[in-house]
């Protein structure tokens, strides 16, 4: 007979890959995030941008704070061109330059963007911890009220961590003034030095731990629901105790994320490739797998390409207004750039309309799976570290039914107390006349009681063998 299997025999420090139970209305909450970005993302671009950019210039202020912030993961191999692959394909990120933009630009798009995946972050993660810890599903609204009440924990989290940084840096920057003072400057640096260097430590690793640890806090905030401390005190405990282990899961989560938004785009491009091999029109080859302009390798490089120059003159203008030359703006279909719908001719622009909608809506699809896919494993990685490092199973897992019996024993609290109160005083009352009882027993006179009865003789006495003589006659 095969043993059973049991993950809580196995020793410390195990692996176990991120595992994602798939579940359509986490799904559906990647898409709704990402609209939600996008939109208000699309809004607030608007709203601040610049008069003096002309209308071709791109502007977008949430995706400048994610471009800022990924050159914080440039020089980590593999995985900072994977997030930065992550954010240009699933979050649409395109800013241009950088230099057009200001330290409000990237504060109000990192707020934005906080915001907003904070909210969504929550609600996939309860959804994918109650499938690991119970395999029990979570409606979409159930998990937007979830999210709704603990998002001010969630949202407290990066100003803590923020404010924490401040105090050591205020002190570094108090140490710094001290330092500057003339004569006693020098006496002062050697004291403070080393407390210098202990509070720049301090900030490193908050840092970093705010940094790397964010999917962790998200995570903690929903299998624990225990507050904004709690979230980072256990995200930041598991990312220090187990850092390999860490960093080879997320390795793994941004790998197969990066699989996901591939298969994504072979998917549109054969969609597009294979529309194309029936077409005959110019401007709707154009619309859905251009050629390049020029020839880009060999001799020939730089030369017209053969397939540009057999399109039709309109459809070369097309292809110019778009400035499809560039690799990276026939990476997908044009059809799925508005601006296409905008330049074809009139006779096109339903044909490219369609198209564009059903390439988004694949795209949404892709994005919003993705998206998911990468939060809910955040969820997996969690419970692992935390079976890891602190043995506990992974079906404990916070449950509002738990929270809701407190509730009600608080509500409850006082008529229990009463209740619990009158029956001590009951039980004391009765202990107390049983005492008195057993007093007055004791007390009571010795006349009162029953006569001793006398106690026996001792033990008879044998009768004797000897007869009396009798009495004779007298003569």
């Amino acid at each position: 007979m095969a043993e059973h299997y049991d993950p809580g025999l196995l020793p410390r420090t195990y692996f176990r890959a991120p595992r994602v139970p798939y579940d359509f209305r986490a799904m559906t909450l990647g898409i709704l995030g990402f609209l939600v970005y996008w939109a208000g993302g699309s809004l607030l671009s608007a709203a601040f941008r610049p008069s003096d950019l002309g209308d071709s210039v791109t502007y977008d202020i949430p995706g400048a704070f994610l471009a800022w912030a990924l050159e914080l993961f440039n020089r980590i191999p593999f995985i900072g061109s994977q997030i930065e692959n992550l954010a240009k394909e699933a979050l649409r990120v395109d800013v241009g330059s950088l230099s057009q933009y200001d330290g409000w630009d990237f504060t109000l798009g990192g707020i934005w963007f906080l915001a907003v995946w904070s909210f969504f972050a929550l609600g996939i993660h309860r959804i994918t911890t109650l499938r690991i810890a119970r395999d029990e599903g979570l409606s979409i609204g159930d998990s937007l009220r979830f999210s709704a009440r603990n998002w001010p924990t969630l949202l407290l989290c990066p100003v803590i961590i923020a404010a924490i940084i401040g105090i050591f840096w205020g002190c570094n920057a108090l140490a710094g003034l001290l330092e500057s003072i003339p004569g006693i400057g020098g006496v002062l640096a050697i004291v403070l030095g080393p407390l210098r260097l202990v509070s720049t430590l301090l900030i490193v690793l908050v840092g970093v731990g705010g940094v790397f640890g964010m999917p962790l806090i998200s995570a903690a905030a929903s299998w624990e629901c225990n507050g904004s401390l709690d979230a980072i005190s256990r995200a930041f405990s598991y990312l220090f105790a187990r850092p390999l282990q860490y960093f080879w899961n997320y390795f793994l989560i941004f790998l197969f994320t990066g699989l996901i938004l591939l298969v994504g785009s072979w998917f549109t491009t054969i969609y597009a490739s294979s529309l194309d091999s029936g077409n005959m029109s110019d401007v709707m080859t154009v619309a859905l797998n251009p050629p390049p302009r020029t020839i880009k390798d060999g001799v020939s490089a730089g030369k017209l390409h053969p397939d540009f120059v057999a399109l039709s003159t309109e459809a070369q203008q097309i292809h110019k207004d778009l400035d499809l030359d560039l690799a990276e703006n026939r990476k997908h279909p044009p059809a799925m750039n508005f601006a296409t719908v905008t330049k074809v001719p009139w006779g096109y622009k339903l044909n490219v309309l369609v198209y564009w909608l059903l390439l988004n809506l694949i795209w949404l699809g892709v994005s919003g799976y993705a998206l998911y896919w990468l939060i809910g494993a955040s969820s997996s990685v969690y419970a692992d570290l935390r079976a890891d490092v602190d043995g506990t199973e992974e079906d404990e897992v916070f449950l509002e039914e738990d929270d809701q019996d407190l509730e009600a024993l608080a509500e409850d609290g006082p008529a229990v107390e009463g209740a619990v109160a009158a029956g001590s005083a009951a039980e004391g009352a009765a202990a107390e006349d049983a005492a008195a009882e057993e007093a007055s027993a004791a007390d009571a006179p010795a006349a009162d009681a029953p006569a001793e009865a006398p106690a026996p003789d001792a033990t008879p006495e044998a009768p004797s063998d000897e007869t009396p003589p009798a009495e004779g006659k007298s003569d």
